[in-house]
């Protein structure tokens, strides 16, 4: 699957939908990728629900690590961790995905999630399995 093909079908999947992710930019291994904080996405406290902050980390570094790939594979999340360190406020947040590495059978990603204010809220580290 080449890359335009494997974004068209994630950006039109219900379960991306429905957390309100938009992707910003993408290429050269990097990914930018927007979620609004609002009714749907936040947790009993008013802030962005930390399951949430780990799917954007899953979501944003998977586009940027198909897009270091040359044949645009998206690879299956084998690790994910993430740091939690302020709370997502309304209306937004922005996380910003870096590849690392890429290779024949792994990639791994970082990723740091912004909030309106400047404040780091998250940081992530996935790595994924490429295949062969």
């Amino acid at each position: 699957m080449d890359l335009s093909t494997f974004l068209e079908s994630h950006q039109s999947s219900e379960l991306y939908a429905r957390a309100g992710f938009r992707l910003l930019s993408y290429g050269d291994g990097k990914a930018r990728m927007e979620c609004p904080v609002g009714a749907a996405t936040q947790n009993m406290n008013g802030d962005l629900h930390g399951g949430l902050l780990a799917m954007l980390v899953d979501e944003v570094g998977t586009v940027a690590l198909a897009s270091a790939d040359r044949e645009g594979r998206p690879g299956v999340t084998t690790d994910l961790s993430v740091a939690y360190l302020n709370p997502g406020r309304p209306p937004r947040v922005v996380a910003e995905a870096r590849t690392l590495k890429v290779g024949r059978t792994l990639g791994v990603v970082l990723v740091e999630i912004v909030g309106e204010d400047g404040k780091l809220v998250a940081s992530g580290r996935m790595t994924k399995f490429m295949g062969r």
